[in-house]
């Protein structure tokens, strides 16, 4: 029963790639983390009044969101050497757009019903911000950035032949674009994400020949990398945490919106580290619910502020709890869990659908063959 319910045997037979899903796995639970502490912020004296947990938020907002870029662009060139340019953006379209078209209907849909019980104030012409403004729409800003950075760097890469480099070098065009209009307080909807996150598209685009190669997997996995990397990860994720920390007005968002030099290193300190203790945990086998949690990301994307509003109503306004850290975690493992369970249970029924276009019963293994970056990508004939 359980098994059915996480799927958890077929995704933990899976011996290709195991990092991945646990990176992802890592990655998902700390957004997750982040609305629910966004949720109960006037919830009694507020999630704000426990410095404990916002820390634990804060030191991970400089590379969470750009990790998952990263672990995205290590498998563009493999998908589409595999797919070619036709499959690969219709395939984006299937596992992307899709669900940030219809989780996004259904949420707002919601948000308008439910006007007075939950936090967040909408209006009909929400809909059209899926695609123009996502920001404006909690989470679904990332299915949005994904879906167009991928096609754009796919594109650019097919007809253009964009080498790896060239990518690097338009990522810090778009990102300084992107990183004066954040300064600037200039508005450009849904480009913002683009212009920002194509960059670290770009460095997990360049770092696919180390992380897909089993010949690099023993220093990935080594605690001599631990020894360098983590002091280095451990400084510079606090150095932001107290940047960020120090300016309120920019609700944790200070580094991001206003230090973008900084923002970068951060993103890639963070992504690296994180890559490395996923090859840790991929070396010995441990902690692995994290793959069960990482395969599900994007269905845990798409539902959990659903969720995690649901059971806030529950506990708050039904039951009358109040306490904020039995709020916190309470409510955040409901919200990786139980989408989880939706999508397996809708799998079961068939209605796949309802999260992807793409029946998406345990995908296939990618071949083991690892080629030069460059020698992937071929142009359309």
């Amino acid at each position: 029963m359980i098994n059915s319910l996480f799927n958890a045997d077929k995704i933990l037979s899976r011996s290709r790639n195991p990092w991945m899903d646990y990176a992802k796995g890592i990655c998902i639970m700390m957004p997750v983390y982040r609305h629910t502490f966004e949720g109960i912020a006037n919830v009694g004296i507020g999630s704000y009044s426990y410095p404990g947990i916002r820390i634990v938020d804060v030191f991970t907002m400089g590379f969470r969101m750009p990790l998952f870029f990263m672990i995205a662009g290590a498998f563009m060139a493999t998908t589409l050497n595999k797919k070619g340019i036709g499959e690969f953006v219709s395939a984006k379209f299937r596992t992307v757009m899709y669900p940030l078209l219809l989780w996004g209907s259904i949420q707002i849909t919601l948000q308008l019903l439910f006007a007075g019980m939950v936090n967040a104030k909408r209006e009909p012409f929400d809909y059209l911000n899926l695609i123009l403004d996502p920001r404006k729409l909690e989470q679904f800003w990332y299915l949005n950035a994904l879906f167009f950075v991928s096609v754009l760097y796919a594109l650019l890469s097919w007809y253009a032949k964009l080498t790896s480099r060239h990518q690097l070098v338009l990522g810090l065009v778009l990102y300084g674009i992107a990183s004066y209009c954040h300064i600037k307080n200039v508005h450009i909807g849904f480009l913002s994400g683009v212009s920002f996150y194509y960059l670290f598209f770009a460095v997990g685009d360049a770092l696919h020949n180390i992380v897909l190669d089993e010949k690099h997997h023993k220093w990935l996995s080594s605690f001599k990398t631990t020894l360098i990397i983590l002091p280095i990860f451990a400084a510079v994720e606090w150095y932001c945490t107290t940047l960020n920390l120090a300016h309120p007005e920019e609700t944790d968002f200070y580094v991001q919106h206003q230090r973008q030099d900084i923002f970068f290193f951060s993103a890639i300190i963070g992504g690296l580290f994180m890559i490395h203790l996923s090859f840790m945990l991929q070396r010995f086998n441990v902690l692995r619910f994290l793959r069960v949690i990482g395969y599900h990301a994007l269905y845990i994307y798409v539902a959990h502020l659903m969720v995690t509003a649901g059971v806030r109503v529950l506990l708050v306004r039904v039951l009358h709890i109040e306490n904020i850290p039995l709020l916190q975690f309470t409510i955040w493992p409901a919200g990786v869990i139980i989408p989880i369970i939706m999508f397996n249970v809708c799998r079961k029924l068939g209605l796949t659908w309802i999260f992807t276009l793409k029946d998406d019963s345990v995908a296939k293994p990618a071949p083991a063959t690892v080629m030069a970056r460059e020698a992937v990508i071929q142009k359309e004939k």
